[in-house]
């Protein structure tokens, strides 16, 4: 006969991106969210990021309605079936992206060398020994 009193989502869990060696992962922070506070002052996190109350599990961030959950749930189904008929007919190509960066390359001269070549010169070596050794003032 007691009634169940509802979760304040005091104690909750923040899941965001953040770089951890050469690549960014989720890391989970723990946080008190005194009374009065709002899960619309969330709004600072960005976006992959996710909130959850520690003791009922609810999310709290992103708020998510039915509707919204039905389409992702829909959009996800059918970029699959595209990718599985696409990989079915034979004509997947990866998305080719578009840099915004010009990108200026010297490019060598090739200079063709026969054996012969080598033979008749050799191998040259620099006479300058003294740029290779250190002074006494380093």
């Amino acid at each position: 006969m007691s009634a169940e009193t509802p979760c304040r989502h005091e104690f909750i869990k923040i899941y965001q991106r953040k770089l951890k060696g050469l690549e960014r992962r989720l890391v989970a922070t723990k946080a008190y969210l005194p009374i009065g506070f709002k899960t619309a002052d969330l709004g600072h996190l960005s976006e992959g990021s996710y909130c959850f109350c520690s003791k009922c599990r609810a999310r709290l961030y992103p708020r998510r309605t039915t509707a919204e959950k039905a389409a992702a749930r829909l959009a996800l189904a059918t970029e699959k079936a595209q990718q599985e008929a696409a990989l079915i007919a034979g004509e997947f190509v990866p998305e080719e992206r578009e840099t915004t960066q010009a990108i200026d390359v010297e490019e060598l001269e090739l200079e063709t060398v026969d054996v012969q070549d080598i033979e008749a010169e050799g191998v040259k070596l620099a006479e300058d020994d003294e740029s290779c050794q250190l002074s006494d003032d380093e």
